[in-house]
Protein backbone atom coordinates (compact mmCIF):
# COMPACT_ATOMS: atom_id res chain seq x y z
CA UNK A 1 0.00 0.00 0.00
CA UNK A 2 2.66 2.51 0.98
CA UNK A 3 5.94 1.57 -0.69
CA UNK A 4 5.80 4.46 -3.14
CA UNK A 5 4.81 7.17 -0.66
CA UNK A 6 7.54 6.11 1.77
CA UNK A 7 10.18 6.80 -0.87
CA UNK A 8 9.52 10.48 -0.18
CA UNK A 9 11.83 11.59 2.69
CA UNK A 10 9.29 13.94 4.28
CA UNK A 11 6.56 11.30 4.22
CA UNK A 12 8.92 8.64 5.56
CA UNK A 13 9.92 10.90 8.45
CA UNK A 14 6.24 11.55 9.21
CA UNK A 15 5.56 7.80 9.19
CA UNK A 16 8.31 7.25 11.74
CA UNK A 17 6.90 9.95 14.03
CA UNK A 18 3.40 8.48 13.74
CA UNK A 19 4.70 4.98 14.41
CA UNK A 20 6.59 6.09 17.51
CA UNK A 21 3.55 7.92 18.84
CA UNK A 22 1.22 4.97 18.32
CA UNK A 23 3.59 2.17 19.22
CA UNK A 24 3.15 0.33 15.90
CA UNK A 25 5.44 -0.64 13.03
CA UNK A 26 3.75 1.58 10.47
CA UNK A 27 6.41 1.11 7.79
CA UNK A 28 5.99 -2.66 7.86
CA UNK A 29 2.21 -2.30 7.85
CA UNK A 30 2.34 -0.09 4.76
CA UNK A 31 4.89 -2.11 2.81
CA UNK A 32 4.65 -5.78 3.82
CA UNK A 33 1.10 -6.50 4.98
CA UNK A 34 -1.10 -8.81 2.93
CA UNK A 35 -4.85 -8.46 2.48
CA UNK A 36 -5.67 -10.67 5.47
CA UNK A 37 -3.54 -8.58 7.81
CA UNK A 38 -4.90 -5.29 6.49
CA UNK A 39 -8.46 -6.54 6.83
CA UNK A 40 -8.00 -6.48 10.61
CA UNK A 41 -9.53 -3.27 11.93
CA UNK A 42 -6.58 -2.41 14.15
CA UNK A 43 -4.28 -2.47 11.09
CA UNK A 44 -6.53 -1.07 8.38
CA UNK A 45 -7.41 2.12 10.22
CA UNK A 46 -3.92 3.58 10.84
CA UNK A 47 -2.82 2.52 7.36
CA UNK A 48 -5.75 4.25 5.65
CA UNK A 49 -5.43 7.35 7.84
CA UNK A 50 -1.73 7.72 7.09
CA UNK A 51 -2.14 7.18 3.35
CA UNK A 52 -4.73 9.96 3.23
CA UNK A 53 -2.49 12.38 5.11
CA UNK A 54 0.61 11.48 3.08
CA UNK A 55 -1.12 11.92 -0.28
CA UNK A 56 -2.62 15.22 0.88
CA UNK A 57 0.89 16.51 1.64
CA UNK A 58 2.11 15.50 -1.81
CA UNK A 59 -0.89 17.25 -3.37
CA UNK A 60 -0.20 20.40 -1.39
CA UNK A 61 3.31 20.49 -2.85
CA UNK A 62 1.70 20.55 -6.28
CA UNK A 63 -0.33 23.57 -5.22
CA UNK A 64 -3.59 21.69 -4.62
CA UNK A 65 -5.08 23.17 -1.45
CA UNK A 66 -8.61 22.20 -0.39
CA UNK A 67 -11.49 24.57 0.12
CA UNK A 68 -13.12 22.03 2.45
CA UNK A 69 -12.67 18.40 3.44
CA UNK A 70 -14.52 15.30 4.55
CA UNK A 71 -13.69 11.65 5.02
CA UNK A 72 -15.74 8.48 5.01
CA UNK A 73 -15.55 6.73 8.41
CA UNK A 74 -11.89 6.65 9.51
CA UNK A 75 -11.17 9.02 6.62
CA UNK A 76 -12.69 11.78 8.73
CA UNK A 77 -9.54 11.66 10.88
CA UNK A 78 -7.43 12.23 7.76
CA UNK A 79 -9.63 15.20 6.84
CA UNK A 80 -9.16 16.68 10.31
CA UNK A 81 -5.38 16.28 9.95
CA UNK A 82 -5.43 18.04 6.59
CA UNK A 83 -7.37 20.90 8.19
CA UNK A 84 -4.83 21.21 11.00
CA UNK A 85 -7.31 20.26 13.73
CA UNK A 86 -5.04 17.45 14.96
CA UNK A 87 -1.45 16.39 14.38
CA UNK A 88 -1.07 13.16 12.36
CA UNK A 89 0.91 11.33 15.06
CA UNK A 90 -1.89 11.95 17.54
CA UNK A 91 -4.53 10.90 15.01
CA UNK A 92 -2.72 7.62 14.28
CA UNK A 93 -2.57 6.88 18.00
CA UNK A 94 -6.31 7.55 18.27
CA UNK A 95 -7.32 5.30 15.39
CA UNK A 96 -5.15 2.46 16.72
CA UNK A 97 -7.17 2.70 19.94
CA UNK A 98 -10.34 3.01 17.84
CA UNK A 99 -9.50 -0.19 15.98
CA UNK A 100 -8.75 -2.11 19.16
CA UNK A 101 -11.96 -0.96 20.80
CA UNK A 102 -14.03 -1.83 17.73
CA UNK A 103 -12.48 -5.31 17.47
CA UNK A 104 -13.29 -5.97 21.13
CA UNK A 105 -16.86 -4.71 20.74
CA UNK A 106 -17.61 -7.07 17.85
CA UNK A 107 -15.07 -9.88 17.43
CA UNK A 108 -14.35 -10.98 13.84
CA UNK A 109 -16.88 -13.41 12.46
CA UNK A 110 -19.78 -12.25 14.63
CA UNK A 111 -20.98 -9.38 12.44
CA UNK A 112 -20.46 -7.86 9.02
CA UNK A 113 -21.80 -5.37 6.44
CA UNK A 114 -23.67 -5.61 3.15
CA UNK A 115 -24.21 -3.02 0.41
CA UNK A 116 -27.84 -2.75 -0.66
CA UNK A 117 -28.13 -1.57 -4.27
CA UNK A 118 -31.03 -0.29 -6.30
CA UNK A 119 -33.34 1.23 -3.68
CA UNK A 120 -33.27 4.41 -1.64
CA UNK A 121 -32.33 4.86 2.01
CA UNK A 122 -35.95 5.26 3.13
CA UNK A 123 -36.84 1.95 1.49
CA UNK A 124 -33.89 0.27 3.19
CA UNK A 125 -34.81 1.67 6.59
CA UNK A 126 -38.42 0.60 6.08
CA UNK A 127 -37.42 -2.93 5.13
CA UNK A 128 -35.23 -3.23 8.24
CA UNK A 129 -37.95 -2.00 10.61
CA UNK A 130 -38.70 -4.86 12.96
CA UNK A 131 -35.69 -6.94 11.82
CA UNK A 132 -33.50 -7.40 14.90
CA UNK A 133 -29.75 -6.90 15.01
CA UNK A 134 -29.34 -5.10 11.65
CA UNK A 135 -29.20 -1.37 10.90
CA UNK A 136 -28.36 1.16 8.15
CA UNK A 137 -24.66 2.01 8.51
CA UNK A 138 -23.64 4.12 5.48
CA UNK A 139 -26.03 6.29 3.48
CA UNK A 140 -23.68 6.45 0.51
CA UNK A 141 -25.83 7.44 -2.49
CA UNK A 142 -29.55 7.56 -3.34
CA UNK A 143 -29.27 3.96 -4.60
CA UNK A 144 -26.58 2.53 -2.29
CA UNK A 145 -27.00 2.02 1.43
CA UNK A 146 -24.68 -0.17 3.46
CA UNK A 147 -26.24 -2.09 6.32
CA UNK A 148 -24.49 -3.74 9.24
CA UNK A 149 -25.42 -6.24 11.88
CA UNK A 150 -24.90 -9.68 13.31
CA UNK A 151 -24.53 -12.51 10.82
CA UNK A 152 -28.01 -13.74 11.80
CA UNK A 153 -29.50 -10.27 11.46
CA UNK A 154 -28.06 -9.78 7.98
CA UNK A 155 -29.47 -13.13 6.87
CA UNK A 156 -32.92 -12.25 8.22
CA UNK A 157 -32.81 -8.94 6.33
CA UNK A 158 -32.39 -10.54 2.88
CA UNK A 159 -36.05 -11.31 2.20
CA UNK A 160 -37.49 -7.95 3.40
CA UNK A 161 -34.91 -6.08 1.32
CA UNK A 162 -35.71 -8.17 -1.74
CA UNK A 163 -39.40 -7.51 -1.27
CA UNK A 164 -38.61 -3.77 -1.04
CA UNK A 165 -37.02 -3.91 -4.50
CA UNK A 166 -33.29 -4.24 -3.75
CA UNK A 167 -31.50 -5.12 -6.98
CA UNK A 168 -28.40 -6.64 -5.38
CA UNK A 169 -26.99 -7.38 -1.93
CA UNK A 170 -23.20 -7.27 -1.98
CA UNK A 171 -21.21 -8.53 1.04
CA UNK A 172 -18.40 -6.19 2.11
CA UNK A 173 -15.05 -7.54 3.25
CA UNK A 174 -14.83 -5.95 6.70
CA UNK A 175 -14.11 -7.32 10.15
CA UNK A 176 -17.32 -6.16 11.85
CA UNK A 177 -20.51 -4.09 11.60
CA UNK A 178 -19.11 -0.59 11.87
CA UNK A 179 -21.33 2.45 12.45
CA UNK A 180 -24.06 0.41 14.13
CA UNK A 181 -25.14 0.09 17.77
CA UNK A 182 -22.85 -2.95 18.03
CA UNK A 183 -19.99 -0.44 18.27
CA UNK A 184 -21.43 1.43 21.28
CA UNK A 185 -19.28 -0.49 23.81
CA UNK A 186 -16.19 0.84 22.03
CA UNK A 187 -17.20 4.45 22.63
CA UNK A 188 -15.80 4.85 26.14
CA UNK A 189 -12.34 3.57 25.19
CA UNK A 190 -12.23 5.76 22.11
CA UNK A 191 -13.40 8.82 24.03
CA UNK A 192 -10.47 8.54 26.43
CA UNK A 193 -8.08 8.68 23.48
CA UNK A 194 -10.00 11.54 21.87
CA UNK A 195 -10.02 13.61 25.06
CA UNK A 196 -6.27 13.10 25.54
CA UNK A 197 -5.48 14.65 22.16
CA UNK A 198 -4.70 18.32 21.48
CA UNK A 199 -7.50 19.59 19.24
CA UNK A 200 -7.28 22.92 17.42
CA UNK A 201 -9.79 24.88 15.35
CA UNK A 202 -9.82 23.59 11.78
CA UNK A 203 -8.29 25.91 9.20
CA UNK A 204 -10.96 24.94 6.66
CA UNK A 205 -14.45 23.42 6.89
CA UNK A 206 -14.46 19.71 7.74
CA UNK A 207 -17.87 18.15 7.20
CA UNK A 208 -18.68 15.56 9.86
CA UNK A 209 -20.09 12.11 9.06
CA UNK A 210 -22.47 12.39 12.00
CA UNK A 211 -24.25 15.61 11.02
CA UNK A 212 -23.15 16.37 7.45
CA UNK A 213 -22.29 19.85 8.72
CA UNK A 214 -18.86 21.46 9.25
CA UNK A 215 -17.37 21.42 12.71
CA UNK A 216 -17.80 24.83 14.32
CA UNK A 217 -15.39 24.46 17.24
CA UNK A 218 -12.58 22.17 18.29
CA UNK A 219 -14.26 21.32 21.59
CA UNK A 220 -17.07 19.53 19.78
CA UNK A 221 -14.88 17.17 17.76
CA UNK A 222 -14.36 14.37 20.36
CA UNK A 223 -18.08 13.93 21.06
CA UNK A 224 -18.87 13.81 17.36
CA UNK A 225 -16.17 11.23 16.62
CA UNK A 226 -17.31 9.11 19.55
CA UNK A 227 -20.89 9.06 18.25
CA UNK A 228 -19.65 8.50 14.68
CA UNK A 229 -18.43 5.08 15.80
CA UNK A 230 -21.97 3.73 16.29
CA UNK A 231 -23.98 6.04 14.00
CA UNK A 232 -24.57 5.94 10.22
CA UNK A 233 -22.15 7.72 7.91
CA UNK A 234 -24.26 10.29 6.03
CA UNK A 235 -21.97 10.40 3.02
CA UNK A 236 -24.49 11.55 0.42
CA UNK A 237 -25.37 14.51 2.65
CA UNK A 238 -21.67 15.23 3.27
CA UNK A 239 -21.00 15.51 -0.47
CA UNK A 240 -24.06 17.69 -0.90
CA UNK A 241 -22.78 20.00 1.85
CA UNK A 242 -19.33 20.17 0.28
CA UNK A 243 -20.95 21.20 -2.99
CA UNK A 244 -22.86 23.93 -1.17
CA UNK A 245 -19.53 25.15 0.21
CA UNK A 246 -18.34 25.69 -3.34
CA UNK A 247 -16.43 22.45 -4.02
CA UNK A 248 -16.59 21.38 -7.66
CA UNK A 249 -13.47 19.18 -7.83
CA UNK A 250 -13.14 16.24 -5.44
CA UNK A 251 -9.95 14.29 -4.71
CA UNK A 252 -10.24 10.84 -3.17
CA UNK A 253 -7.00 10.07 -1.34
CA UNK A 254 -6.27 6.41 -0.65
CA UNK A 255 -5.62 3.01 -2.18
CA UNK A 256 -9.03 2.59 -3.81
CA UNK A 257 -11.58 4.70 -5.69
CA UNK A 258 -14.92 3.66 -4.21
CA UNK A 259 -15.92 7.23 -3.34
CA UNK A 260 -14.93 8.52 -6.78
CA UNK A 261 -17.35 6.05 -8.35
CA UNK A 262 -20.16 7.38 -6.17
CA UNK A 263 -19.64 10.91 -7.44
CA UNK A 264 -21.38 10.14 -10.74
CA UNK A 265 -24.56 9.84 -8.73
CA UNK A 266 -23.86 12.38 -5.98
CA UNK A 267 -22.41 15.29 -7.99
CA UNK A 268 -22.50 14.47 -11.72
CA UNK A 269 -21.35 17.94 -12.75
CA UNK A 270 -18.27 17.89 -10.52
CA UNK A 271 -14.84 16.50 -11.30
CA UNK A 272 -13.84 13.47 -9.22
CA UNK A 273 -10.23 12.29 -9.19
CA UNK A 274 -8.83 9.24 -7.39
CA UNK A 275 -5.29 9.77 -6.09
CA UNK A 276 -3.70 6.57 -4.81
CA UNK A 277 0.05 7.13 -5.30
CA UNK A 278 2.76 9.75 -5.83
CA UNK A 279 2.63 8.85 -9.52
CA UNK A 280 -1.04 9.80 -9.60
CA UNK A 281 -0.15 13.13 -7.98
CA UNK A 282 2.49 13.80 -10.62
CA UNK A 283 0.02 13.06 -13.42
CA UNK A 284 -2.29 15.86 -12.30
CA UNK A 285 -2.32 18.87 -14.59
Amino acid sequence: MGIEVLRDPEVAELADRCAAGAGIDLRRLLTESDDDELRLTVNAQPALLFMGVALARLLERRGVRPRAAAGHSVGEYSALCVAGAIEPHQAVRMVVERGRAMAEAAPPGTSSMVAVLGIGPDAVSGALAGVPEVWPANFNTPTQTVIGGTMEGLERARDPLGEAGARRLVPISVAAAFHTPLMEPAGAALRRALDAAEWRPASLPVVANLTAEPYTEAAGIPASLERQLSSPVRWADCVRRLSELGCDTFYELGPRKALTGMMRELAPDASAIAVSSPEAVERLE
